[in-house]
């Protein structure tokens, strides 16, 4: 799905009926996939549950989970085929809740899933023909393939990334609680549904304590000192998502250590093929719809626990009961990319460090954020595997209209990255509407160093004077 203009990403965005008419698919978490919402409905009229709000879920713990968080009090669970439905009465209110729920935690059933069962039931003639591992070994496939990143006994597959930190979080909170240690903090502008987990799924007397600026140690350092035995956690990105930035990890990572402190960090931005942060955290969780299928066709996720971390034997017993596995059909998919992800990341750095240079040159361009600018540099030069190590994503202030570059561009115009193809979007649009979208939220974003209007560019694998030419910069 492509957004071609910015009066298309504000349409989407404000709900207008044309715009929302054309978006049939999207990226799943925020948008059901057509099967996904054809399976529920074949599933309430088998059940005779007409008139109720119904949703396909992965598993009858994420399902009770879901009636939990939404405070329901008439819902009942359904087994259907290798999922479960859900459902309860009626109402926006309803709606809303379990669209944040399963958007949040990745606990819905993927498309793939979805179209199993429909095949199953006749109601599709057939499948999607793609390539695809064996099940027998797929997951073994992806397995072994990740340990060469991510070396641990206690590697978990997960139905996304955004699954893997909300498990992250459940196992931080069942170990830390008991101890009184309830107050977490964020480190760095952090991708939507990171915050918003951080934001919705914590109890009353837990909070999160949010330092936007990743080089103040004045002030990190001051947090440690106050709260130091109340601290559970620390979560940020290695790379921060929009602005490439990364703290001083071993510095952090002394303080978590010193106060006995879960560190919960995620690579996603650059991805595992490129950073080596496992021995610096307790949970890494990590995006594999990102880099791993760079297709940009499966959802999936990861979490791992350092079998260095002080917290190993608790982390690795509780982690496995947290993390939602992912379909079978989509591993199988996953691992029919994998493979080739240091291929296609080895081309991807190389075309990123290319336009990088290009655009620091081009008057169109005010700022460029990548992950070498010059308070990362040091940092992120620590945790990459080489020197050409630098992932997809460069985030650029433009002079001028926003609309006269993002319109005009011809690349892919979508939320996601690390494909094999170029992609690009106005992020804090698509993240963060609410914000943009009145004078107050865009004062909030520039005093956290935010410009509205930049945009998030995920470099691909084209020829690097194609790209150069499609951006028009």
């Amino acid at each position: 799905m492509s957004l071609p203009t910015v009066r298309d990403v504000i349409g989407y965005e404000e709900k207008h009926p044309e715009t929302l008419a054309a978006v049939k698919f999207a990226y799943p978490r925020f948008v059901f996939h057509d099967y996904v919402l054809r399976a529920a409905e074949w599933g309430a009229k088998r059940h005779g549950l007409e008139g109720r709000a119904v949703y396909a879920v992965s598993s009858e713990a994420s399902a009770r989970e879901m009636a939990v968080w939404m405070k329901l009090g008439d819902y009942a669970i359904e087994p259907e085929a290798d999922f479960v439905l859900i459902h309860f009465p009626e109402s926006p209110e309803a709606r809303a809740g379990a669209k944040a729920f399963l958007q949040h935690t990745g606990t819905s059933i993927s498309s793939r899933q979805a179209e199993a069962y429909l095949h199953a039931a006749g109601l599709l003639p057939q499948t999607q023909t793609e390539e695809r591992v064996p099940a027998a070994t797929a997951e073994s496939t992806v397995r072994d393939t990740l340990r060469e990143y991510l070396p641990t006994p206690a590697l978990h597959l997960c139905s996304s990334g955004m699954n893997a930190f909300y498990a992250a979080l459940k196992t931080t909170r069942t170990l830390q609680a008991p101890r009184g240690r309830r107050l977490y903090v964020q480190l760095g502008w952090l991708y939507l549904d990171t915050m918003k987990i951080l934001e919705k799924f914590l109890g009353p007397d837990e909070e999160v304590i949010v330092q936007n600026d990743v080089f103040d140690w004045t002030a990190i350092e001051k947090i440690f000192a106050d709260y130091g035995d109340r601290l559970a956690g620390v979560v940020t990105e290695l790379p921060t998502n929009p602005l490439v930035q990364t703290p001083d990890l071993e510095r952090l990572s002394a303080l978590c250590r010193k106060h006995g402190v879960v560190r919960i960090f995620d690579p996603s931005l650059s991805g595992v093929v490129n950073v080596d942060i496992l021995p610096h955290t307790d949970l890494l969780m990590t995006s594999l719809t990102k880099y791993a299928a760079h297709a940009g066709d499966v959802m999936s996720g990861a979490l791992a626990v350092n079998p260095g971390s002080p917290f190993f034997a608790e982390l690795d017993t509780l982690v496995a009961h947290e993390c939602q596995a992912p379909y079978a059909g989509d591993v199988a998919r996953l691992a029919a990319q994998i493979g080739g992800m240091p291929a296609v990341a080895a081309t991807v750095n190389a075309n990123a460090l290319a336009l990088a240079d290009h655009l620091a040159s081009s008057p169109k361009v005010v700022r460029l954020f990548t992950p070498l600018e010059s308070r990362s540099a040091a940092n992120y030069r620590r945790i990459a595997r080489s020197d050409e190590a630098v992932g997809a994503i460069l985030t650029l202030e433009l002079a001028g209209n926003l609309a006269d570059f993002y319109d005009h561009a011809r690349v892919v115009k979508g939320p996601s990255f690390g494909t094999g193809y170029t992609m690009m979007c106005p992020f804090l649009y698509l993240a963060h509407y609410d914000l943009v979208s009145t004078p107050t939220g865009r004062e909030h974003l520039h005093a956290r160093g935010l410009n509205p209007e930049l945009i998030r560019l995920s470099v691909g694998a084209e020829p690097v004077g194609e790209i150069i030419d499609a951006l028009g910069l």
